[in-house]
């Protein structure tokens, strides 16, 4: 979403009160595509998400063909990956306002493709235990994690998940931000909601957000009124900053971990490649 669809007016309320004038410009990012993290590049891609995931079903292939089953498991598609992920575009609660216009709160993207898991859940129960295995005997399912996990460098994922929850929730705490949340405040107030704080807002009880087709246009109008008054007030800006900042200091104060975190995905990534240009003849990167 470019910048300057934040200058747009937004559709009267339901309630007859007028959104938020067009935000004023603020320093630092502009528009959710510049939410772009420091982890983020310790992270997989769709690309490579679809590359890891479709390796790891032509394993689980081979693997299962050795015990005289054939199975076909959906195939992982980079686009369908990419519009499944918002990337950091809700990591600051709603900030897309041309998403917002269109599914308010609720997360505009489309149906769940097929997945392993649901794929796996329909198949008869003699090869659904040759896929998971037991504790004393490994399905395929792990078997072809291992092996595209095998000689690759240690590295602890899930620390990194836990370090982006953190900073995430640290940076809420910054005072830069706590100031900015007050500015936004005001802001939904002039435009007829009056919400404590961002999380009360997508909270809101009238908010369905468990029935994808339950958005009404007084979720639209909030959820509009809610990204203008985020940018407007550089809640976004500065969530983003303090974000960034504890994000670029924890690489600094652990290279060692992001080294391996780098190296794990790169060596996982090479191996997956081959494994399918085994199979289409050709290299994916």
């Amino acid at each position: 979403m470019l910048a300057s669809s934040l200058l747009l007016a937004a559709t009267a309320a339901g309630c007859g009160a007028e959104e938020p004038a067009a935000p004023a410009p603020v320093r630092g990012v502009t528009s959710v595509s510049e939410l772009v993290l420091p982890f983020d590049a310790y992270k997989t891609t769709p690309q490579q998400r679809a590359v890891l995931g479709n390796a790891h079903n032509r394993l689980v292939v081979r693997c299962m063909r050795k015990q005289g089953i054939t199975v076909a498991p959906p195939v992982d598609d980079p686009a369908a990956i990419a519009a499944l992920d918002p990337g950091n575009s809700r990591r600051y609660g709603v900030a897309d306002t041309e998403a917002a216009r269109r599914a308010g709160y609720h997360l505009a993207r489309p149906p769940s493709p097929d997945t392993t898991g649901t794929w796996a859940g329909k198949l008869p129960k003699r090869t659904r235990h040759r896929l998971y295995g037991t504790a004393a005997d490994r399905g395929c399912l792990d078997r072809a994690t291992h092996v595209l996990d095998k000689g690759s460098p240690k590295a602890d994922w899930s620390w990194l998940a836990l370090q982006d929850s953190l900073t995430l929730e640290q940076a809420a705490k910054h005072p830069t931000v706590a100031s900015a949340v007050k500015l936004w405040q005001s802001c939904m107030s002039k435009a007829g909601h009056s919400y404590p704080s961002p999380e009360a807002a997508i909270a809101d009880g009238r908010w369905n957000l468990d029935e994808p087709t339950a958005v009404t246009e007084e979720e639209k109008q909030t959820a509009v009124a809610d990204t203008l008054c985020k940018w407007s007030s550089g809640l976004v800006a500065a969530w983003f900053a303090a974000d960034a900042g504890l994000q670029r200091t924890l690489i600094r104060d652990n290279r060692d971990r992001f080294e391996h975190l780098r190296d794990n995905l790169k060596q996982r990534l090479s191996r997956a490649s081959r494994l399918l240009a085994e199979h289409e003849g050709r290299e994916v990167r």
